[in-house]
């Protein structure tokens, strides 16, 4: 039996404009929207990581503005934010430092409600 190696996630719910900003990501199985976030690294706090993770997956600065829940997942614990932007910059599709750059599963990020 595969045992798979915990690991804690952080997400973010950035609202603006009653839209819920989403990313949408294809694997070889599926696609699926989803809020911006992934997995803690070294020694990062869930608020360090959800941080991280926007800048990352839609290419913006924000900060928490409060935690909102957590729930378990198949790899462990995955924390949920409310977060804000720090400017008016626009979100833009990012990347997923993981993979290779010509492989990628970020397709799309948008608002939607």
């Amino acid at each position: 039996m595969l045992h798979l190696e915990e690991r804690p996630r952080a997400f973010a719910a950035i609202i603006k404009d009653n839209l819920i900003l989403m990313v949408r990501e294809e694997t070889d199985r599926k696609s699926f929207w989803t809020l911006p976030g992934g997995g803690l690294e070294n020694a990062e706090s869930f608020e360090e990581a959800v941080i991280r993770e926007v800048r990352e997956e839609v290419n913006l600065d924000v900060k928490v503005i409060k935690y909102l829940f957590s729930r378990n997942y198949e790899l462990g614990i995955e924390k949920c934010y409310l977060v804000e932007p720090t400017n008016n910059k626009p979100p833009t599709l990012g990347y997923d430092p993981e993979l290779p750059m010509d492989n990628q599963n970020l397709k799309e990020v948008r608002g939607t409600r």
